[in-house]
């Protein structure tokens, strides 16, 4: 079944409903009328009835003039059959056939029988018995045809005015009122042709249909422009990620290969088999910690929600300032942290934090170089610094820190800060880092501190 468009199913719809109502409203105003004028033509004839049977002695003597009294006026069909058979009939353009000749016979009791329409619906007549006669009085029903006609015309007439009128207006309103849906329908295949820039006018308060609707499909555009934005960039990202993923896996991979096929062709002098066994165990060892920072990372990716609970960060930066200094014992390191300073997280993601932070600074400076972590509460918030006195970063470097294998050239996974930087923003942190070259390397973070 083939569909109209809207604006001409609407207009159609309103023109059909119009033509029905007012059709309904043509029959039921001329069957009133119409059964008004026969209300009235049956009066006029009783009233004649009555008058008949008053002076019945008087039609039956002088049936002439008595018959010109009952019949005015000269619309009147008057037919008297005597007692003796004759029949009178006065009035004018009376029938060819008598009417009393089917007309039904009256009531024997002397009253007027019921008026009766005859000769194809031309007359409307009543019979009464008087005086031995038979009476018939008679109106004709053309000018209640008429009337009735003339009200049909009339009626057509106005009909089809208002219904010319109102498809002339309803046009006029539906284009105006259907107007922003084009400019919607405008808009999407604007967006679908890739303009996903464009907005929808929106026209109308929020208390108009029209006006909810455009601010709803604004909404729902700019949504999807955000979405498609972040597919986008999750799509270039994965892409760079698995592109550096497979570089900096490559590069300890043929190192093993390089030192397996050195050994399995017995190319290695026996003095230097354990240097290179022991490389062999490094670029392992260097690709497992690599592929647990990937799945570590994975992980957060897939499940950015981490648990909460209340921590203590002061106590998390002395454990982990002391693992430091179990790992490396000779570093000049020392934590500055008040009594508590509680947040809401999660303290092994908050741990590996301070971890790597750490780690940076074991990997990226001198190991006499003097190091501190600081922690602070302010106002509502608890601030963690790490700070070294290395040779610090370049600005490009420095740019660049929180990406993911930003540092792998100089022999970390370059993933530890990327957690990072993962884990504070699963925890609604902030995250900086202030540095320049020859003055070492900052690197701070910020969490909304726990309500007591």
């Amino acid at each position: 079944m083939t569909r109209l468009p809207l604006r001409r199913s609407l207009l159609t719809g309103m023109v059909a409903l119009t033509t029905v109502a007012l059709l309904v409203a043509g029959v039921v105003s001329a069957a009133g009328l119409r059964a008004y004028l026969l209300q009235r033509t049956d009066d006029q004839l009783r009233a004649g009835a009555a008058l008949a049977t008053q002076r019945v002695g008087v039609l039956l003597r002088e049936p002439g003039g008595a018959a010109r009294a009952v019949v005015a006026p000269s619309d009147y069909l008057v037919e008297i059959r005597h007692p003796d058979g004759t029949l009178t009939r006065l009035g004018g353009s009376p029938p060819a056939t008598p009417l009393l000749e089917r007309a039904p016979a009256p009531p024997s009791g002397g009253g007027p029988g019921p008026a009766t329409t005859l000769d194809r619906g031309a007359w409307r007549a009543v019979t009464v018995r008087t005086g031995g006669a038979v009476v018939l009085i008679a109106l004709p029903l053309a000018p209640v045809r008429e009337t009735v006609r003339r009200l049909v015309l009339v009626e057509l007439a106005g009909g089809l005015t208002v219904l010319v009128l109102l498809a002339g207006f309803a046009r006029v309103l539906l284009a105006r009122g259907l107007r922003p849906l084009d400019r919607i329908t405008d808009s999407a295949t604007a967006i679908a042709g890739g303009d996903l820039g464009r907005r929808v006018p929106v026209e109308g308060s929020d208390r108009t249909e029209v006006g909810r609707l455009t601010r709803a499909v604004d909404g729902m555009l700019a949504r999807l422009q955000s979405a498609i934005a972040a597919r986008a960039r999750s799509e270039a990202r994965l892409r760079t990620f698995v592109a550096d993923a497979s570089h900096e896996l490559r590069t300890p991979l043929t190192s093993i290969r390089g030192y397996l096929h050195l050994l399995s062709r017995d190319m290695v002098e026996p003095a230097r088999r354990p240097e290179v066994l022991r490389r062999g165990a490094e670029e392992a060892t260097r690709m497992s910690r690599i592929l647990d920072d990937l799945l570590y990372l994975a992980r957060l990716d897939a499940e950015p929600r981490l648990d909460r609970e209340d921590v203590d960060l002061a106590e998390v930066a002395r454990e982990s300032v002391a693992d430091a200094l179990a790992v490396q014992p000779g570093r000049p390191l020392r934590v500055v942290a008040p009594d508590a300073a509680p947040v809401r997280g999660d303290a092994d993601a908050l741990r590996q934090v301070l971890g790597n932070l750490l780690a940076n600074v074991r990997a990226h400076t001198p190991a006499g170089t003097p190091a501190v972590v600081e922690v602070h509460a302010r106002g509502d918030r608890v601030e963690v610094a790490v700070r070294d006195s290395g040779p610090g970063m370049s600005p490009e470097l420095a740019a660049r820190a929180f990406e993911r294998f930003s540092h792998g050239a100089d022999g970390g996974s370059g993933l530890g800060l990327a957690i990072v930087a993962e884990i504070l923003a699963a925890h609604d942190g902030e995250l900086g880092l202030d540095t320049a070259e020859g003055t070492g390397v900052t690197v701070w973070f910020r969490l909304p501190r726990a309500r007591s």
